[in-house]
């Protein structure tokens, strides 16, 4: 048989909720993510020993503690509902709201719960081709990147998430081992042909048994007896030189991309739009995992390590009537609410809120050719320790409903008012053109 190839081109990134820290998770089609690019990096104290020795070579080095780090890029992809990478979004912020028009991903002190992370080459076991999948556990999300404009990848909005995790592993391909007649369809142990193949957490299925349909998770590998044990019923009975492969169940994906040439900034809370070349959002949260306690081989839960920076950069045109605005409030270290709309339709718009942006000092771009250019940066503060980053996911358009002839405009419209009741939109979608977050607020029916 030939020696089949992994094609890269066939990922798909699976997330799932732990239960418990580090106590790796199944999974199943609705847990899956396209992504543009990703990353899952093993790594594990192996040192030389320090003490002194009557050779000229090193003789032996010693094992510490282990962990992992990752990145996952994709497109910004919003749909009708929770996006695909939800639990990447939740992980990072916290928390999160959701009603009937949007989804706010909102900042939190405190959340300590984790991730298991699946990568799988999903090719279906095609001529020249095999399954491979490799995984992360007791991972947490600590940066978020988000990039639009020409910031973006071809112009299509994108977001990078970036974190640490307990440790790393693989599922790949290998055979229940020879001597089998009979495996009870009960069993939580066998052996296994080639046992290197599989690590502890590996998401195998034996031909048809998939452990009941979210794959067969391995609790440990014995690497001298062959033996691999598990908790899920096989369902069927197996015999020797059934193959066992990665569980990597049909992806279930949804949303469309967002384009530069759909989208706003506003320096001032939504109340005035300016141009801009594109720009990037990243939070950076400051949890990390607790790894250096005696008596642990790898990080045993999450702790939070410093403050949160909210950071933010975009890019200018120099234009005589925004000098005061751009130049005047970087000197002046003004002090307003930053708001990025990507996309501006219902289902296809993602709002970004960053409150009390103080801006950096920075220098002007004037090229030979070409017009002056500006790159601006600055910090988000917020005001009560928990609100100087939300980004906002714009379901569906509000279901208008007739009220009385008193009921007030947008304009004067209470944050309930405009929850509960629709609106008269201009031809572009908005209820007041003064404000931005007026948009796509209303659909009568």
């Amino acid at each position: 048989m030939a020696n089949e190839l992994f094609a890269g081109s066939q990922v798909i990134v699976y997330a799932s909720r732990e239960a418990t820290y580090g106590t790796a998770r199944r999974l199943n089609g609705a847990d899956a993510m396209l992504t543009i690019s990703e990353s899952f990096t093993p790594a594990e104290e192996r040192d030389v020993r320090p003490d002194r020795s009557r050779f000229a070579d090193y003789l032996d080095r010693y094992v510490g503690q282990k962990n992992a780090t990752f990145e996952i890029t994709r497109l910004l992809l919003p749909s009708a509902t929770e996006p695909d990478d939800d639990l990447l979004w939740k992980n990072a912020f916290g928390r999160s709201s959701l009603n009937a028009t949007s989804l706010e991903y909102i900042l939190a002190t405190a959340h300590d719960w984790s991730l298991t992370l699946r990568r799988a080459i999903r090719t279906g076991g095609g001529q020249g081709v095999a399954d491979f999948q490799d995984h992360v556990r007791g991972a947490i999300v600590n940066q978020v990147e988000i990039s639009e404009g020409n910031q973006a990848q071809n112009g299509l909005a994108t977001v990078t998430f970036r974190g640490v995790a307990k440790d790393w592993g693989w599922t790949g391909n290998t055979s229940v081992a020879s001597g089998y007649l009979n495996i009870s369809s009960a069993a939580s142990t066998f052996r296994v042909s080639s046992p290197r193949q599989l690590t502890a957490s590996s998401l195998f299925k034996v031909r048809a048994s998939t452990g009941g349909g979210s794959g067969i998770l391995v609790d440990t590998v014995n690497y001298t007896t062959s033996v691999i044990s598990f908790s899920e019923s096989l369902g069927t009975t197996l015999s020797s030189g059934r193959a066992i492969t990665p569980y990597n169940p049909t992806a279930t994906t949804a949303g469309q991309p967002l384009h530069a040439r759909i989208g706003m900034l506003s320096l001032d809370g939504s109340a005035t739009k300016i141009d801009h070349l594109g720009g990037r959002v990243t939070l950076e949260d400051n949890r990390g995992l607790l790894n250096e306690e005696v008596g642990y081989d790898s990080a045993s839960r999450v702790i939070r390590e410093n403050r949160r920076n909210v950071i933010g950069t975009f890019g200018f045109i120099l234009k005589k009537d925004e000098v005061g605005e751009l130049l005047g409030r970087r000197e002046r270290n003004d002090s307003r609410n930053v708001q990025v709309n990507i996309g501006d339709e219902a289902n296809k718009t993602i709002k970004i809120h960053m409150r009390d942006f103080e801006w950096d000092m920075s220098a002007l771009d004037m090229p030979d050719q070409g017009m002056t250019r500006i790159t601006m940066a600055g910090r988000a503060l917020g005001t009560n320790g928990n609100d100087s980053l939300k980004v906002r996911f714009l379901f569906m358009l509000n279901i208008g409903h007739w009220t009385s002839d008193i009921a007030p405009a947008w304009n004067a419209a209470s944050k309930a008012e405009r929850d509960s009741q629709g609106f008269w939109c201009d031809s572009n979608g908005y209820a007041s053109v003064s404000d931005s977050s007026s948009l796509a607020i209303s659909k009568w029916e």
